[in-house]
């Protein structure tokens, strides 16, 4: 697999590239009121709507405010609407042998569990590797993924 690194809340984490539409730096977006913390709001990206999460947030932790980068991802199954992890900056691309892909340690919290699929060493780092699928379940319903 491949992997598209990225640096959020001062920490490495990674997720598989064929997920990746595009790295936005700088991206404007209208925030939502009384939207759940982890939701930072919404842009338009060439008419389809990217609902922006915070990855700290995800995570348990205060939202980064000077991050500004996006990672986009592909469309989601109703192939409208899109959704983006705020991020510090994208960095490389790197090989990960799926085969020495690590649990995550059993003392991580449920949060981490949830958007957190394993870890892995890569070019002498330690990177977390992303769980889109459980990111989008754990919104379905919440305005990403709507099939309405």
């Amino acid at each position: 697999m491949r992997g598209l690194s990225f640096r959020a809340d001062g920490e490495l984490f990674t997720v598989d590239v064929t997920l990746v539409r595009k790295v936005v730096r700088n991206m404007a977006f209208t925030p939502i009121p009384a939207s759940p913390d982890e939701v930072i709001g919404i842009a338009n990206m060439k008419g389809r709507v990217v609902t922006i999460l915070s990855l700290a947030e995800l995570l348990g932790r205060k939202r980064d405010a000077q991050a500004r980068n996006v990672v986009v991802f592909k469309s989601l199954t109703n192939g409208n609407d899109q959704m983006g992890l705020m991020i510090e900056y994208a960095d490389d691309l790197i090989d990960i042998d799926e085969n020495e892909i690590l649990p995550l340690p059993k003392t991580a919290g449920e949060d981490e569990h949830l958007c957190i699929s394993g870890m892995v060493e890569a070019e002498g780092s330690l990177y977390r590797i992303i769980n889109v699928d459980s990111i989008i379940s754990r919104f379905k319903g919440r305005g990403i993924d709507d099939d309405e």
